[in-house]
């Protein structure tokens, strides 16, 4: 009992009660079950490593098994549901040598290219599927929507473009219509078009438990009168009521790789609900960016073979809190993905883009330094800390991606003209840490972190995304495939012949 204490949530049963005894205990059996189910393979039973980096309770222990508060816009997976029943498990310093891999016995430079490869699709790890439909596409439960309204990176600043917009119609704000798509249970953007003065507000919502609640919540604050709620997907819906055509649209169905909602389906077919489609003022956001980086993840270094096998996370991507200390990049974010909803067509649906990552030095000192924090947060004695977290700063675990929103785009070359109407889930330029429900997304590029990277490392990445244009129902799919290149070894793009990236 002394090895393993229960938890609640993200807080520590007190010691030593009886009541904490019996919960140990428990938490002991589960975990033991768990082991027996990663041994086995048994991946209906329990999967064999959480999505979330590791995270500490009060006291230090190692939070093996943790998962995100459910403010902080965790898209729960059916993983993670099994956790949920299951019960949350700490490990104490006891018991933690037994679990984790030793530290890598050779951190000298990689020598010779190194792969990094993965492909997913969207709704892999999700909540997927309305309960009646065999299609495939990403849902959210009340949590998750609890998150994204209580999210003050992300709500207020759709407040705030949609009062901005309706104050630029011709004839004020009453002569406007506006199209939620996606409205949701709270139909929070519906609900501030109306308060900001709009005639007319229509609000789309595929999910008939959402379009029900989302009246509920329109008839209390009185504006019933003013939002309808139309009910299923807006690719089914033939018109608008009375051949109304709308001003512009507010479409938050932006995943965490800025596509995978299927936002690009959607905004291709929203086009004939529009006055005018081709012009920006009529989308918010206007544009929507999916950023990317290397990136080094501390469990993909702690847990390993035989007892974690990361091969068992098929093709489904580890998907962090944005402001996960667990997850630190390697070198500068770059651009991957860029939807403009204005000039969208059907044509839309490849992108293929290569980038050429080159690993900064001073960003692998200071990624140690917070690794090293979080191994001894972790109980992790300070000598083999101090290892663990330089050995943790030099490795690549895959790429990760996040999204970014532009709600007003000039269209210029200044396209941050207006940054209070820009949606960050991460720091930008650089990437840094920070409150987001959105999550960041990182695909296990190798069944082992690549060691030794040392600053100037080149990682050469091609990435290929496929967004249907025509059907919400088709998930869209995605390939990260890198290649990791030492100092001094074939990083040119020209020695390479295959990446011909910036």
């Amino acid at each position: 009992c002394g090895y393993v204490r229960g938890t609640v949530g993200h807080e520590m049963i007190p010691t030593p009660t009886l009541h904490s005894i019996k919960r140990a205990m428990l938490s002991f059996l589960l975990f033991f079950v768990a082991q027996i189910a990663v041994i086995e393979g048994r991946r209906d039973i329990f999967s064999f490593i959480s999505p979330s980096p590791m995270e500490t309770t009060r006291d230090g222990a190692v939070k093996l098994f943790a998962m995100h508060d459910d403010n902080d816009g965790y898209e729960k997976s059916r993983r993670s549901a099994l956790l949920s029943c299951l019960g949350i498990c700490t490990i104490s310093p006891n018991l933690t040598p037994l679990l984790i891999r030793p530290a890598s016995a050779s951190d000298a430079p990689i020598q010779g290219m190194v792969p990094l490869q993965s492909n997913w699709i969207s709704v892999s790890g999700l909540r997927s599927d309305l309960a009646s439909s065999p299609s495939k596409f990403v849902s959210f439960d009340s949590s998750a929507y609890l998150a994204m309204k209580n999210d003050v990176t992300r709500t207020p600043v759709f407040d705030r473009a949609i009062k901005d917009r309706l104050a630029k119609i011709q004839g004020g704000p009453g002569n406007a219509i506006v199209l939620d798509l996606g409205t949701g249970p709270y139909a929070i953007f519906a609900i501030s078009a109306a308060a900001a003065g709009a005639g007319k507000v229509y609000a789309i919502e595929a999910n008939s438990e959402a379009a029900a609640s989302a009246r509920e919540a329109i008839a209390k604050l009185g504006y019933g009168s003013v939002i309808t709620v139309l009910e299923g997907f807006s690719t089914a819906i033939e018109a608008l009521p009375n051949g109304d055509l709308a001003d512009f649209v507010v479409a938050e169905i932006i995943g965490s790789v800025a596509s995978e909602e299927g936002c690009v389906a959607t905004a291709v077919d929203a086009r004939r609900f529009l006055k005018r489609p081709e012009d920006g003022a009529s989308w918010i956001p206007e544009r929507v960016q999916t950023y990317a980086a290397p990136a080094s993840y501390t469990l993909h270094n702690l847990f390993g073979p035989p007892e974690f096998d990361w091969k068992k996370l098929g093709n489904e991507p580890v998907r962090f809190n944005c402001r996960d200390e667990g997850l630190q990049l390697l070198a500068e974010p770059a651009l991957v993905e860029d939807i403009i909803f204005s000039q969208l067509t059907k044509n839309s649906d490849v992108l293929k883009k290569e980038v050429k990552f080159v690993v900064d030095d001073n960003r692998i000192q200071q990624n140690t330094l917070k690794f090293y924090k979080e191994y001894t947060n972790g109980n992790i004695k300070k000598p083999e800390a101090v290892e663990r977290a330089q050995s943790t700063a030099r490795t690549v675990s895959g790429i990760a991606l996040w999204p970014r929103l532009l709600l007003s785009y000039s269209g210029s070359a200044k396209e941050d003209e207006d940054s209070s109407l820009i949606v960050d889930s991460r720091g930008y330029p650089d990437g840094g840490h920070r409150k987001s429900h959105w999550q960041t997304v990182l695909p296990i590029g190798s069944e082992r972190p690549v060691p030794g990277l040392v600053g100037g490392d080149v990682i050469n990445v091609s990435f290929e995304f496929k967004t249907p244009t025509e059907k919400v129902d088709v998930p869209p799919q995605y390939k990260v495939n890198g290649r990791v290149y030492p100092t001094g070894g074939l990083g040119d793009d020209d020695e390479i012949g295959l990446y011909k990236g910036p």
